[in-house]
């Protein structure tokens, strides 16, 4: 079921918090992605916005955090709103966006190894919220 986001700007805070509850809501990804902590996800153009996701370790996203600093000791996914859209459309998917530097990634590349593939089910979220 997709939710009507017609008054929400893609990439707000308003939207990653639609974007945690639908992600807490489904049961088939969740577990993918149990105990991977804390991304930050960077949005470099248009709004410009930085957002801390934590998921804990059922798989849940337990906090949505608006950051204005980021720690550079916690993974950091960042792109303009175009490459975004291309990993939320599906046109590409996480492992081959990073690697081609459509998704600029900085961390360890430890979570890219175990998470990596399942980076994808987060487009599969996001579309049902788009």
């Amino acid at each position: 079921m997709t939710q009507d986001t017609s008054n929400i700007i893609r990439f707000s805070r308003d939207w990653w918090l639609l974007y945690q509850q639908a992600w807490n809501k489904q049961s088939e990804f969740k577990h993918k992605l149990k105990k991977l902590g804390k991304v930050i996800f960077c949005l470099t153009d248009g709004i410009e916005i930085s957002v801390c996701l934590h998921w804990d370790e059922q798989g849940d996203i337990i906090e949505v955090d608006v950051i204005e600093t980021i720690d550079e000791s916690l993974p950091i996914f960042s792109a303009p709103e175009e490459n975004w859209e291309q990993f939320i459309n599906k046109e590409i998917g996480a492992a081959k966006a990073v690697l081609t530097g459509v998704i600029d990634y900085q961390g360890s590349f430890s979570i890219i190894m175990k998470y990596g593939k399942h980076f994808d089910y987060l487009a599969d979220v996001a579309q049902k919220i788009t």
